[in-house]
C-alpha cells in the first residue's frame, strides 16, 4: 500500500494525523454500512514530501519569522499568505511524488469528474470548525488537473484567513498539514446537509437542500430551502423557501449556478418522504459517532449517499 495515497476502502479512521479528519469520518461511515462515493486520500506524509523536495518548508519559516504572528497587522498577514500561496502555486511536484500520486488516482479514477477536497487534521474536530477556510473543487477530470488541483488545496492551509483562525485557537500554525481527500463527483438530483442539532435550539434538528450539487449551498452561493425538525419526534416544524430556488452544476471550470427549471417551480427539492429519509440517515451517523453531526449528502436516483 502507498504511504502517499490510499484508497478510503483501506483507511484506518483513527489515523486522523495522516489522513485528516474528514477522510477519517467518511471511513467510519463506510464501515458502518453507509454508502460512501468511490475516493481516496492523499495523506499528510506526501504535503511533507512536497514541502522538503521544493524548498517550501523553510521558506515559510523565513516568511513567519519576519515578525511575531500575533503582532502581524491584518495587510501583514494577507502579504505572507499571498506569497506563501504564490509559491505552491508556482512549485512542481516532484517527479517520484507525481509517479506515486499517479499510480494509484489514474486508475481509479480516469477521466471521470471528482471533486477534491480539503482533509486538514483537526478540521473538523469537536472544538474547531474550518468550514469554508480550505478550498475544494469539483467537476475535475484528468490526473493533470487533479495534481494541480491537490497543490491549490495545499495552499489553502495558509490562506490569511486559515491562519488567523488558526492563531485564534492558538494552534501551531507551522506544524499544520493537509490530506486532501479525492472524490467520485456524484451528480444528484438535489444536494444537502442535515445538522442532527440545531446550532441554535437543541432540541431541534435542520435539514438544508438545493438542487444539484452542494458545492453552492457551501459556499454560500446558492441559497437552500430549511426544514427545522423536532428531534424527538422528527416532526418538521417549519420550512422556509428561498427567494429564488437556483443550482450549482458541473459545468465549464468548477461548474455553473442556474436556475431551477423543474416541472413546478415552486417545488422544494425533498418532498415530506424524503425529509424523513434523510433526518433518518443523519441520526444513524450520530449514532455511529455517538455525538452529534453535521452530513453532507446527495441523492442519486433512489440513492441516499
Amino acid at each position: 500500500m502507498s504511504r502517499f495515497v490510499i484508497p478510503l476502502t483501506d483507511v484506518f479512521p483513527d489515523d486522523v494525523q495522516t489522513i485528516g479528519d474528514k477522510t477519517s469520518r467518511l471511513g467510519r461511515l463506510a464501515a458502518a454500512g453507509f454508502e460512501v462515493p468511490r475516493a481516496a486520500v492523499v495523506t499528510t506524509a506526501a504535503y511533507r514530501i512536497f514541502l522538503d523536495a521544493t524548498g517550501l518548508r523553510d521558506m515559510i519559516r523565513m516568511e513567519l519569522a519576519r515578525k511575531p504572528f500575533q503582532d502581524m497587522r491584518w495587510e501583514e498577514l494577507w502579504d505572507t499568505a499571498l506569497r506563501i500561496r504564490a509559491a505552491f502555486v508556482h512549485a512542481d511536484v516532484p517527479r517520484d511524488l507525481e509517479r506515486d500520486i499517479g499510480a494509484v488516482l489514474r486508475p481509479a479514477f480516469g477521466d471521470d469528474a471528482v471533486a477534491v477536497r480539503s482533509s486538514s487534521p483537526g478540521e473538523d474536530g469537536g472544538g474547531a470548525s474550518f468550514a469554508g477556510l480550505h478550498d475544494s473543487f469539483v467537476n475535475v477530470r484528468g490526473f493533470d488537473r487533479i495534481l494541480r488541483n491537490i497543490v491549490m488545496v495545499w495552499a489553502s492551509l495558509w490562506s490569511d484567513r486559515a491562519l488567523l483562525y488558526r492563531q485564534e485557537l492558538g494552534l501551531d500554525v507551522e506544524s499544520s498539514e493537509m490530506a486532501v481527500l479525492v472524490q467520485q463527483l456524484v451528480e444528484g438530483e438535489c444536494s444537502g446537509v442535515v445538522f442532527t442539532v440545531h446550532p441554535g435550539e437543541s432540541t431541534q434538528g435542520v435539514i438544508e437542500s438545493v438542487y444539484g450539487l452542494n458545492q453552492g449551498l457551501v459556499d454560500g452561493s446558492v441559497e437552500p430551502d430549511r426544514w427545522v425538525v423536532d428531534r424527538r419526534t422528527g416532526r418538521v416544524i417549519e420550512h422556509t423557501a428561498p427567494a429564488e430556488r437556483r443550482c450549482f452544476v458541473a459545468g465549464p471550470g468548477d461548474g455553473v449556478i442556474e436556475s431551477v427549471t423543474p416541472e413546478d417551480p415552486s417545488r422544494p427539492p425533498l418532498d415530506d418522504q424524503l425529509v424523513t429519509r434523510v433526518w433518518t440517515m443523519a441520526n444513524r451517523s450520530a449514532e455511529a459517532f455517538q455525538t452529534p453531526q453535521d452530513v453532507e449528502w446527495t441523492l442519486f436516483g433512489d440513492r441516499l449517499m
